[in-house]
């Protein structure tokens, strides 16, 4: 049987903003709208210093065109959303690569113990920003570029990101999730969000580089009980 199409209308925001279980109250006080995760100890510095010179610059209409160069499903509903705000959906985001033949980054990713891992090396510069959204996977090979429905739409804790810092945060950098704002991080700590229901931005109002590592994949026992357990104050040593 043929799977269900979504209908994202003519903007990806509302869609994906009625499919969230989050409150959308700004003023509300609670709990971290993140999970910590643990903290990853390891020499990366050399990866990261061969990853950052590979980078392309990604917008919201290039950002999924690694390995395609067919434009993203999704293009029409997002440049909606930017247009209608007054923004430039060309605006730069991130810088980003691949990054699944890195063996250090490889490790960190298989700790995770997730099936059919993507594994991407970001870089956020001076100026960029990546603006409030609720994420999609609309990149994954699953969704074969289009509305097609996958298993996690149904059931999102078959699917799970995870970020990792991989320098320590400096001054004018902004991760915000929720109502929290991740910030201060040290090197190598980890966090997750409820990825169907948490809206989130980032951004570089610094004067520094921000490497990050993103992994995302089919979530295992181990990946669920990892997201339980977790703390930063979980060291990993990779």
């Amino acid at each position: 049987m043929e799977n269900k199409k979504e209908d994202w209308g003519d903007s990806r925001w509302e869609f994906t903003k009625a499919q969230s279980q989050w409150h959308f109250d700004a003023l509300k006080e609670g709990p971290q709208d993140y999970k910590n995760v643990c903290t990853f100890e390891g020499d990366w510095e050399q990866a990261v210093a061969d990853c950052l010179p590979q980078t392309l610059v990604s917008s919201w209409s290039n950002r999924n065109q690694l390995d395609s160069n067919d434009p993203i499903y999704t293009a029409t509903q997002e440049e909606n959303d930017l247009i209608n705000a007054g923004a430039n959906p060309d605006m730069k985001i991130f810088n980003r690569m691949d990054a699944k033949d890195i063996p250090v980054f490889r490790s960190i990713a298989n700790y995770f113990g997730m099936e059919e891992s993507t594994i991407k090396f970001h870089n956020q510069t001076t100026g960029q920003l990546l603006n409030w959204h609720i994420d999609n996977f609309a990149g994954r090979k699953e969704r074969g570029n289009s509305f097609t429905e996958i298993e996690a739409d149904k059931n999102p804790d078959l699917m799970r990101r995870f970020v990792i810092m991989l320098d320590d945060w400096k001054h004018g950098q902004v991760f915000a999730l929720g109502n929290s704002n991740w910030h201060q991080w040290k090197r190598g700590e980890c966090i997750t969000w409820e990825w169907r229901d948490i809206p989130h931005a980032t951004c570089n109002m610094g004067w520094d580089n921000r490497p990050m590592l993103q992994v995302t994949g089919w979530t295992t026992d181990k990946t669920l009980q990892l997201v339980k357990d977790g703390s930063k104050d979980t060291v990993i040593s990779i």
